[in-house]
């Protein structure tokens, strides 16, 4: 094996050490150059020759002037993530919609553009893409120059590494490059992903998880799906199907789940699963809207209620067999599960509480981000993550997806 160079120790050491100091600035805010050379155990002269570049590349700014301390001396000059030199977009897609955004590198949203799918050949979707990258170029009056990429959210299973889209649940996609068929489409560097593990990328760098290294994204709606972030990475398995939790076998030769297989535990506890079991009992109730549902919950429908707290428990149930695995410091819930309220979630959490060995789960924080109708904008968010990652992981350390 050929020994490597001083100069490629060099790079990647200067690599590290940027990615170093600019996720300290994102996870503490302003702060000084002395503060970040005690804090990453760099020296003053590393630390000013790091900041330099990456201010020049527009990825740190120099916010304010403190004041000096009790012996005198320079006064402190606090440094900043220039969140809006850059720009990510983000796609949350499915076969019947395109949810997109166009955020600032923290994922605050600048532009947001909801549209049906036209057709649904890969290709096709790719073509789609670009439109909608031009609507909010558009929108946000922002240049495509000042895009670092763009991330797509897939419900189904990914293999991110390549950018292939191993299986997707709605379309009839077999192992389908989009990274490659988007990026060459729209020519921005492009990341995929499952849409539950780029939520929990947003709820990593700028959320709920953004001071924990250990914890659990649940996505609750049409389906249930988890994302394990363990020691401060998102965990995607050996080829990219970790948190395929709602594909659960619970019951066996039980309620027909939407994969084909029966007893699942999406089955049982998904959206869909809980307004099916509900018109079984009461009839009269066939087609209803989740919003309709809910509105007999408040309204005082014990049927309702009753089936809202089984699944709610049966759910906190399962969830505590991962606590008992992985011993997180936080479970983070998302997505239109949420407007599920306190029937649901109240014996939810009383069951993962209850059922971890240990009392892992009494001391466990919880956090239920809220869902707002037509709000699709947190998941499309989480894919614009995949792209502002980049650029505070690998992307601030080489060249990215082409």
């Amino acid at each position: 094996m050929r020994p490597k160079s001083a100069k490629g120790d060099q790079s990647a050491l200067r690599a590290l050490n940027r990615r170093t100091v600019l996720n300290l600035v994102r996870r503490l805010g302003p702060v000084s150059r002395t503060q970040l050379s005690e804090l990453s155990g760099l020296s003053s002269a590393a630390i000013t020759g790091v900041t330099a570049e990456l201010i020049a590349d527009h990825l740190l700014v120099e916010r304010s002037v403190g004041e000096a301390g009790p012996g005198g001396g320079r006064r402190p000059v606090f440094l900043d993530v220039d969140y809006a030199a850059h720009h990510g977009i983000g796609m949350k897609i499915n076969d019947q919609y395109i949810d997109a955004v166009l955020t600032d590198l923290s994922t605050q949203v600048i532009a947001h553009h909801y549209e049906t799918v036209q057709e649904t050949a890969p290709e096709q979707v790719a073509r789609q893409v670009t439109q909608i990258c031009q609507k909010l170029f558009k929108r946000a009056k922002v240049k495509p120059s000042s895009v670092i990429g763009m991330g797509l959210g897939f419900a189904g299973v990914v293999d991110g590494a390549q950018g292939i889209l191993l299986q997707a649940s709605g379309f009839d996609w077999h192992n389908v490059p989009i990274a490659d068929l988007a990026a060459k489409a729209t020519g921005l560097p492009t990341w995929v992903d499952n849409d539950v593990n780029a939520f929990a990328e947003a709820e990593r760098l700028f959320g709920h998880g953004k001071h924990a290294s250990n914890f659990l994204v649940v996505a609750i709606g049409r389906g249930v799906g988890a994302a394990l972030v363990v020691g401060g990475a998102v965990y995607r398995g050996w080829g990219g199907g970790a948190g395929e939790f709602g594909h659960n076998l619970i019951i066996p030769g039980g309620r027909l789940c939407s994969c084909g297989r029966r007893g699942c535990l999406e089955a049982y506890t998904s959206e869909l699963a809980i307004l099916e079991q509900f018109s079984e009992l009461s009839p009269q109730y066939r087609d209803l809207s989740m919003d309709d549902f809910m509105g007999l919950v408040e309204a005082g429908n014990q049927d309702a209620r009753g089936i809202l707290a089984e699944a709610g428990a049966v759910l906190g149930r399962h969830l505590s067999y991962l606590v008992n695995t992985l011993n997180p410091e936080l479970i983070v819930f998302g997505g239109e599960g949420s407007r599920m309220g306190d029937f649901f979630f109240d014996p939810l959490l009383r069951r993962i509480k209850s059922d971890a060995y240990l009392g892992m789960g009494q001391n466990l924080n919880f956090v239920i981000v809220p869902w707002h109708d037509n709000d699709y904008t947190p998941w499309a968010r989480g894919a614009a993550s995949l792209a502002v990652e980049h650029t505070f992981g690998t992307a601030a350390l080489a060249t990215s997806p082409a």
